[in-house]
C-alpha cells in the first residue's frame, strides 16, 4: 500500500464508497457504526501531512460532527488490535484506506506500509488530532 491516512495512535482511517454518492453525509450509523466507528470532529483538530482545507466536518443525523477529508466523512475499522493494520481496506468493494488528498489508497506491489515507518516521510499520514 503506499501513503495512507492514520489517526495519531496509527490506526488507519477509511472512507466508504457510498460517501462518493453523497459526500457530505455521512452514510454509516446504527450497527454498520459499531464495526465502522465515526471518527467524531472536536473543537479542534491538528492534520500533520494533510493539507488543512481539506479537513472539514459534517453533520450526522444523531446530530454528532463526524470528521472529513476532502468532503468524505472518515471511519475506523473496529476489526484493528494495532497501529498500521489494513484489514480493513477494499472491504466489501465499500470499504478504502485513504491518501492524504482523500483519495482511495492503492495497492502496491511492496504490500502494506508497516506501522514503525515515520510519519510525513512517504509512508502512513498522521491526523494526530483525531480522537
Amino acid at each position: 500500500m503506499g501513503t495512507f491516512v492514520t489517526d495519531d495512535k496509527g490506526m488507519t482511517i477509511y472512507r466508504h464508497e457510498m460517501g462518493q454518492a453523497f459526500p457530505s453525509k455521512s452514510m454509516c450509523t446504527g450497527d454498520c457504526a459499531k464495526i465502522w466507528m465515526p471518527v467524531m470532529a472536536e473543537d479542534s483538530v491538528q492534520a500533520m501531512g494533510v493539507e488543512k482545507n481539506l479537513v472539514g466536518s459534517v453533520d450526522r443525523s444523531d446530530g454528532m460532527k463526524q470528521l472529513t477529508l476532502a468532503g468524505r466523512p472518515l471511519y475506523r475499522h473496529m476489526g484493528h488490535a494495532k497501529a498500521g493494520e489494513l484489514n480493513g481496506h477494499a472491504k466489501d468493494s465499500q470499504w478504502y484506506a485513504l491518501t492524504p488528498a482523500g483519495e482511495k489508497a492503492a495497492m502496491s506491489s511492496g504490500g502494506p506500509v508497516p506501522p514503525t515507518a515515520p510519519r510525513g516521510a512517504g509512508s502512513s499520514e498522521g491526523m494526530p488530532g483525531m480522537p
